[in-house]
């Protein structure tokens, strides 16, 4: 089923090809992808229904229990919010999940009625069938709705169907018609047929130009390739939700849908099906007429799919596996966003694949096995009464395996990261003070200058000031032997030193200008982001949670760390605000850098997991052209912290041979 061998090659040319392709369909990046595929198209009979949702600004999901209606269901939700639901399943075996269809709002904007998500929520608690869903949508059309997408849904008679929804309007479309759907399945992205006047399974050629066409076109071949009455839900879930697909519209070579064994370096990853904007999908398998509806199963994929795992719901539980849930992002949904983090590529839109081979090759097995143990208990329950109790059971065994196995690709991922060689340094002295600039755009008030003044002083060795951006640009820097950058924002500290002052610090520390970077000084020291200097050989871990909260947190040193740092033991507690997680950055220009000290714990708040703060790079070192880099994420210069970190680092940095020391 998939390829030989799904490791990246280093194809230079190849990506590119891709970094110039990345720049092509940039109106297609909030296309949903979705599918209605009725029994006669799969190889049990029995319906499908599919969905990738790709919503940029909702990345943080859930799975949530839905009880205050006629039915109780299960569904997909933004975090920490029930307003709404986007894809979800109830006892009566009713699915039902939308995509955005824009082509669809005529005349004013509605302001009353539900919209998309609420009108799923709606159906999920009152709707048994197709035909109750119809009826909702003639009662609705009363009423008025703020709806404008395509729903799929299917039931447990065998029902399956696509409409095409306005504010007071819908059309339906049924997989089960041949002549409507000559194949067995309905395909939809973001546009609507009806609003082109177009068949329901309109030909690949005729829609090349609409919103999400290429993804429409892609999606239908993929369909198309397994034959006629042979979908299963396996394929759909291992290989259409994370298809990529090249600027072609042919799939990535080496990716799971490719017979090619090896994909390039770096994708360009905004026209795929499982895309840069997509949080979430789920793959519903439904039951034959006849059958319990509640063996129904709900296959969800909390993240980007082609970086998560599917974990199986079930309409009865009346749990949510812990790690399926949780108001600022459930933990199965923040692990694949800190993997897709830091495997992206520094061009906007790119993603590297090696981080998307080492995932499939340990994930898509324990998948496969999950998958079978589910159609096993499927046709175990069906030959009896479903025990409630054991679908609990099962959906929170497997649901707490694919949390284990996401926090196993977490580890491995940050040991990759963190993993190279170190770099030696001298330690050439100077005998002058140390000319120390602390840059501050602020009116003054910043603490972390203050604090730094505070420290550097001539009796410690230095002779400190403040530089403004304007002063940097100006060429005040000559003056100095090494420029500090505190915290504070690093996007904000590039935007007002400007390109020209970029410039400066980056021809500074070339010609031999010490470099010391504190919490934002240090995001703004890696090659991680475009407006970043590229001065430290560094990507930054987790990005995704970048707000993960503040405190205290316990610093493991090596070495070298406390030699350099002048530290007697290899411990240290101090003050943490949000500063870089350092990993190994991967331009061959740079040297690697040097690690003076890791994270031993870790700060989990507004969505983060403290698990993947650990064993990360606290602070580091290197050597930039004939200059010096030292960065610390956390804050040593912190009243009560430990300042001789600061002060011992910042003497390296200079070239000078002052020792620490402090008032």
């Amino acid at each position: 089923m998939f390829p030989r061998s799904i490791r990246a090659a280093r194809y230079w040319c190849a990506a590119t090809l891709l970094v110039l392709s990345c720049w092509a369909g940039c109106a297609d990046l909030l296309a949903c992808t979705t599918a209605v595929i009725s029994g006669r198209a799969t190889v049990d009979g029995r319906p499908i229904l599919w969905k990738n949702r790709d919503c940029a600004d909702k990345p943080r999901n859930e799975v949530a229990l839905l009880s205050e209606g006629r039915y109780r269901a299960v569904a997909v939700a933004d975090a920490g919010k029930r307003a709404a639901a986007w894809m979800g399943v109830n006892e009566a075996g009713l699915c039902i999940e939308n995509s955005l269809s824009r082509d669809l709002l005529q005349g004013p904007k509605p302001r009353k009625g539900p919209g998309n998500g609420g009108f799923i929520k709606q159906a999920l608690l009152t709707c048994a069938k197709v035909e109750d869903v119809q009826r909702l949508l003639e009662a609705t059309n009363k009423t008025g709705r703020k709806t404008r997408g395509n729903f799929g849904v299917i039931d447990a008679a065998g029902g399956a169907v696509m409409f095409e929804v306005g504010a007071r309007t819908y059309k339906m479309f049924d997989a089960n018609d041949a002549q409507i759907a000559p194949d067995g399945y309905i395909v939809r992205t973001n546009f609507a047929t009806t609003a082109h006047d177009l068949p329901a399974c309109p030909a690949v050629e005729s829609v090349g130009a609409l919103t999400a066409g290429k993804r429409y076109v892609r999606a239908s071949e993929l369909l198309a390739s397994c034959g006629a009455g042979k979908l299963d839900t396996q394929t759909v879930v291992q290989r259409f939700t994370r298809d990529l697909m090249d600027d072609t519209g042919a799939a990535v070579p080496g990716s799971l849908n490719s017979d090619a064994s090896e994909m390039p370096p770096a994708i360009c990853n905004r026209t795929s099906i499982s895309h840069n904007k997509t949080v979430s999908a789920a793959v519903f398998h439904g039951v034959r007429p006849g059958e319990d509806p509640r063996l129904t199963t709900m296959w969800v994929m909390l993240g980007d799919p082609k970086l998560s795992i599917a974990v199986p719901c079930f309409p009865t539980q009346s749990v949510v596996a812990d790690p399926l849930e949780g108001a600022k992002g459930a933990e199965l949904c923040e692990l694949p966003r800190t993997l897709y983090d830091i495997n992206r590529a520094r061009q906007p839109g790119q993603i590297r694949t090696q981080g998307l081979a080492d995932v499939w090759q340990d994930v898509l097995p324990l998948e496969a096995k999950h998958l079978q143990r589910v159609s096993a208990a499927r046709e175990e329950w069906a030959d009896s009464q479903v025990d409630d109790s054991q679908v609990d059971a099962l959906h929170s065994e497997l649901a707490d395996a694919c949390y284990q196995a996401m926090l196993a690709e977490i580890e491995q991922a940050k040991l990759t990261a963190t993993e190279g060689k170190l770099v030696a340094y001298d330690n050439a002295a100077k005998s002058d003070l140390a000319r120390v600039a602390i840059y501050d755009h602020s009116d003054g008030s910043a603490n972390g200058p203050k604090n730094l003044l505070r420290i550097l002083t001539q009796k410690s060795g230095f002779a400190a000031e403040r530089v403004t951006p304007e002063q940097i640009r100006s060429g005040v820097l000559k003056r100095f032997d090494v420029l500090i950058m505190p915290g504070g924002s690093a996007s904000s500290q590039s935007s007002h030193l400007q390109d020209a002052g970029l410039s400066r610090v980056r021809e500074f520390v070339q010609a031999g200008g010490g470099y010391v970077g504190i919490c934002a000084g240090s995001y703004l020291a890696t090659t991680h982001y475009s407006w970043s200097l590229g001065i430290l050989n560094a990507r930054v871990w987790d990005r995704t949670h970048w707000d993960r909260g503040t405190g205290t947190v316990h610093l493991g040193l090596t070495q070298s760390g406390q030699e350099a740092l002048t530290h007697p033991n290899p411990a240290a507690e101090v003050h943490y605000a949000q500063g870089p997680l350092l990993v190994r950055g991967l331009d061959a220009e740079l040297p690697a850098y040097e690690v003076l000290a890791s994270y031993q714990s870790g700060i989990g708040k507004r969505g983060a997991v403290a698990e993947v703060m650990p064993h990360t790079h606290a602070i580091v070192r290197s050597m930039h052209g004939e200059g010096r880099v030292i960065c610390y994420s956390p804050h040593p210069e912190k009243l009560d912290g430990p300042n001789h970190l600061i002060a011992a680092g910042v003497r390296w940095a200079s070239g000078t041979g002052v020792q620490a020391g402090g008032e």
